[in-house]
């Protein structure tokens, strides 16, 4: 065993990444693709600039279009571009991104890039070769920078995923770390990284809950709070009929 680069947690050699990062990564290469969408749509402005007195307040026509979205928009140079000088400014855009790491891959795999021609499609090559991208020594870098293209386009899109809680613990670890989030197919484990299907949750909240729910009913007559503990039996008969 070795530990991933992205989150210390636990990995098999030669694995550089974890499953839970890998799962990650994965799921940001499937999304990109849908958030162009949304980006494109957001690419108009939606308001008028205020104007001030004796006009608008400008040197200059302003632009017609979101400026934080052409940058993500905005195509990128054909080959790798080194910054000798130092004088490149903002945030490169999502076709820069994609297109630098499929380089990468394409030169680990030794193979010659293929053509690709729809924006974003670099995503699907990063997918299909993600094996090898996992046991690679810039896993973590990769991770990190599309980490940050996926925060700078749901900045604009308001598509900030949200995380739900489990009701069951852990069947990996006993901690209660649990949850899934948007647009993700599996629950995560906070705490030891575990992934499960909603199948395999489902059948494992069923055959703990009830026993969990037991207990605490238990505990609360035990301790002689006959409120909660109605309020218990109501949820141990609810889950046992869920079941």
């Amino acid at each position: 065993m070795t530990l991933c680069l992205i989150c210390t947690h636990p990995a098999e050699q030669p694995r550089t990444a974890c499953t839970r990062c890998e799962h990650r990564i994965r799921g940001w290469l499937g999304e990109i693709p849908r958030q162009m969408v949304l980006l494109t749509a957001s690419l108009e402005l939606g308001t008028r600039p205020a104007q001030g007195y004796g006009g608008t307040g400008r040197a200059h026509s302003p632009l017609p279009v979101r400026g934080d979205v052409l940058s993500l928009l905005g195509p990128a140079a054909p080959g790798p571009v080194r910054d000798t000088a130092g004088d490149q400014g903002g945030p490169p855009p999502v076709h820069a991104v994609l297109h630098a790491w499929a380089d990468q891959l394409a030169e680990d795999l030794g193979h010659l890039l293929p053509p690709i021609n729809p924006r974003g499609a670099y995503g699907a090559y990063l997918a299909r070769h993600l094996d090898h991208t996992v046991r690679a020594p810039w896993i973590a870098l990769f991770h990190a920078e599309l980490a940050d293209l996926v925060r700078r386009i749901r900045a604009v899109t308001s598509t900030e995923p949200r995380r739900r809680p489990a009701d069951a613990p852990c069947p990996g670890c006993d901690a209660w770390g649990l949850g899934r989030t948007d647009w993700e197919t599996y629950l995560d484990c906070e705490v030891c990284g575990l992934l499960l299907t909603v199948d395999e949750y489902e059948t494992h909240r069923a055959t703990v809950m009830p026993g969990l729910a037991r207990t605490a009913l238990g505990i609360l007559h035990a301790t002689a709070v006959p409120e909660l503990a109605h309020t218990a039996l109501g949820i141990t008969r609810t889950v046992q009929e869920a079941s």
